[in-house]
């Protein structure tokens, strides 16, 4: 079972990379999400990394109906302890509604985007008094980001929605 799920992971990590099909090391496979990793852990050091990483996981999650504690998603475990909690994750269901349970408790990030909010709010009033056009500048990129934010929390929903219903029900739908 172990070497099934090990092509499938290779597949699914082949996808997400930044260079498909160059040589990478099974040690730390996950910063060859990369193109180029510098050290180890690069993957979690970038935007570029962690948006390739946080693609390639939660494809790894609907793939396998699994869900990954929060302590799993920090780890940068070998190819090998990778498949190993994925076996180990299929043969515990309630530990992967336990993880998913623990990260909707820890939600969308709405306090960050509030406090976000308000330093705009403070930065538009501050460029108004300096600048008319700059605050409007200001005000339409606001506006933007949070466009950009209500997007992402849609998709965040509706993935959290299928990797439930998987969850629930056992296996992919």
């Amino acid at each position: 079972m172990s070497s099934a799920i090990r092509e499938v992971v290779l597949q699914l990590f082949e996808r997400h990379r930044a260079a498909p099909s160059t040589p990478f090391d099974e040690s730390n496979f996950l910063d060859y999400l990369l193109a180029k990793p510098k050290d180890k852990r690069a993957v979690h050091n970038s935007f570029s990394g962690l948006r390739r990483y946080n693609a390639f996981i939660n494809e790894v999650q609907l793939q396998f109906s699994i869900c990954f504690s929060l302590h799993d998603f920090e780890a940068n475990y070998p190819l090998n302890k990778f498949v190993q909690r994925i076996a180990e994750l299929q043969a515990s269901r309630r530990s992967s509604l336990a993880s998913f349970r623990n990260q909707q408790r820890h939600g969308f990030g709405w306090g960050t985007i509030f406090i976000a909010n308000l330093l705009a709010v403070a930065l538009v009033v501050g460029a108004s008094r300096i600048s008319q056009p700059l605050a409007g500048a200001l005000i339409v990129m606001w506006v933007l980001a949070n466009g950009a934010v209500g997007l992402f929390f849609f998709r965040w929903r509706a993935y959290s929605k299928r990797l439930m219903s998987q969850l629930q029900a056992g296996g992919p739908e």
